[in-house]
């Protein structure tokens, strides 16, 4: 592929090609800090390469990734779309995901066996989450979706570790019914919870 794609430039001075595992290597350290990402992510690491796009305070205003269909779906899925999930929440909190375009697998040699999607995800200046601790909000996110078909006053009460009377209480403060689940919860609601729960600020 580098062959290939050296070939299509020829000799422009303003393309460098680097031969490296994208999970290993700091990709905002190879150059100047990047106006915008562009990638054909390799489907069985699409979550962590995301994670490493956008979590990293360089992350650039703008990134456009070639996914699996159904991840993109899951990207830009809203309540009360059955679809979402901690990526939807993830993403979101970070960018304001679009499904540009949908790539059939025929567009592929060889062919997979599912669908892709083009998703450009334009960044917030803030994230959605701010000022509460990145990793401490995406950690308690991530835990109570572990429960996502349970209601959020016994989803809080697993790996969150949240007290029935506690989660209760918080979720009575917000004004969110316990009878809700994690994938009915918009954004702000997830940012207004994990604050009166105590989630700490960065």
């Amino acid at each position: 592929m580098v062959a290939v794609a050296a070939e299509a430039v020829g000799e422009a001075a303003n393309v460098r090609f680097v031969r490296a595992d994208a999970l290993a290597v700091d990709l905002f350290a190879l150059g100047p800090r990047p106006t915008r990402i562009v990638a054909n992510l390799p489907y069985q690491i699409t979550s962590p390469l995301l994670h490493r796009f956008l979590s990293d305070a360089r992350r650039p205003p703008l990134v456009v990734v070639l996914v699996q269909e159904e991840v993109a779906r899951r990207m830009a899925a809203t309540p009360p779309d059955r679809e979402r999930s901690f990526l939807s929440v993830f993403t979101q909190a970070f960018a304001e995901p679009r499904l540009v375009r949908r790539v059939p697998a025929g567009a592929f040699r060889p062919a997979p066996k599912v669908s892709s999607a083009v998703v450009a995800l334009r960044v917030h200046p803030v994230p959605a989450f701010a000022p509460l601790d990145q990793a401490a909000f995406l950690r308690f996110v991530s835990d109570v979706f572990r429960h996502r078909r349970k209601q959020l006053r016994a989803a809080l009460g697993h790996e969150a570790g949240v007290e029935r009377e506690r989660a209760t209480a918080a979720l009575a403060a917000t004004g969110i019914a316990p009878e809700r689940r994690p994938e009915e919860l918009e954004l702000a609601e997830w940012v207004r919870l994990a604050s009166e729960l105590g989630v700490a600020r960065g």
